[in-house]
């Protein structure tokens, strides 16, 4: 009997699992705002290969004006720097008791056990990702994805490069990192907004807590508080506009932050054949039990972190 349920577990499990798939990547990108951004701009990018590699523009060429007889400058000017990004793994165990099953008589009780402890994997796994994208991917020894914290930033190294006041690595720092902190001010908020913004590069999305979000929408007017975002709406979150930006809460966001994100130059690369994908179920040698993973290799990766701003500290 038990080898009989340990098959029909499987086969459950493997069906349930191959069902739920395109649902579970979605409500991924439903559980997290700046997911959402992404999915917005379609930049989510499926591949395989040992790392990823975004090339940036940091210089012009030496070009200007000139006059009769004046001589060109052809000088081989250097204007673009790889950045390098390794592989992220995130996983959600998935353990399904024996006795359990065994005990659940008739297929539809089956197909109960198997649908609660694969949500259950699914929603695990996509907390604890919306958790690491606000981060900066020093956790867990370094292997959580390179979130919000290590992107809008202006210190330290990102893509292998480190930030510097010229060259290359001027181009990797964020427009401003505002640390100054105190009580939210709305002149303080346009400052950095307008900060973040070059020719017709400007955020489209701003994250952050509902502490912060109540104190915007208070100072808004009606009209910007109903038309937050009707993209961003449709998947279940309320917006209130600023600057044509849409303030919007993520419950991941850590208390004080506020981000001003320009989001079409975010990437979320995903491996191929690991986007959440089942690992197992595997029978255990020394107890009646199945366990598997929901398995997901990606990483987060900001083309322009120039174009992005935070401030952090508020109340």
């Amino acid at each position: 009997m038990a080898s009989t349920r340990t098959e029909v577990l499987n086969t459950f499990t493997a069906s349930t699992a191959k069902y739920h798939r395109k649902s579970v990547i979605d409500a991924f990108f439903g559980s997290n705002t700046v997911l959402a951004g992404i999915k917005k701009h379609d930049s989510l990018k499926v591949q395989g290969g040992s790392e990823i590699v975004e090339d940036f523009i940091y210089a012009g060429f030496n070009g200007g004006s000139f006059g009769r007889g004046q001589t060109f400058n052809t000088d081989v000017t250097e204007f673009v720097e790889p950045m390098h990004f390794d592989w992220k793994g995130a996983y959600a165990p998935v353990v399904i008791d024996g006795f359990d099953a065994a005990l659940n008589q008739g297929k539809e009780r089956v197909f109960s056990i198997v649908k609660a402890t694969m949500e259950n994997a699914h929603l695990t796994l996509n907390n604890d990702l919306g958790t690491q994208i606000f981060a900066d991917g020093t956790g867990n020894s370094g292997n959580d994805i390179d979130g919000l914290g290590n992107a809008v930033s202006r210190t330290g190294t990102y893509g292998g490069v480190t930030r510097a006041s010229t060259g290359a690595g001027a181009a990797i720092r964020a427009a401003q990192e505002d640390t100054t902190g105190g009580a939210l001010s709305y002149g303080n908020v346009n400052t950095v907004f307008g900060n973040t913004v070059v020719a017709n590069e400007t955020p489209d999305l701003m994250p952050t807590t509902q502490t912060l979000r109540n104190v915007i929408w208070a100072h808004s007017q009606p009209s910007e508080r109903a038309s937050g975002g009707d993209d961003i709406r449709e998947i279940g979150f309320n917006g209130v506009r600023f600057n044509g930006a849409v303030v919007v809460v993520d419950s991941h966001c850590p208390a004080g932050f506020l981000y001003f994100l320009n989001m079409k130059w975010f990437t979320l690369y995903m491996l191929t054949n690991w986007d959440f994908k089942l690992r197992g179920m595997f029978e255990t040698h020394d107890t009646f039990t199945q366990v598997g993973q929901v398995i997901a290799i990606l990483n987060l990766v900001c083309r322009a972190p120039r174009f992005q701003g935070v401030m952090s500290g508020l109340s």
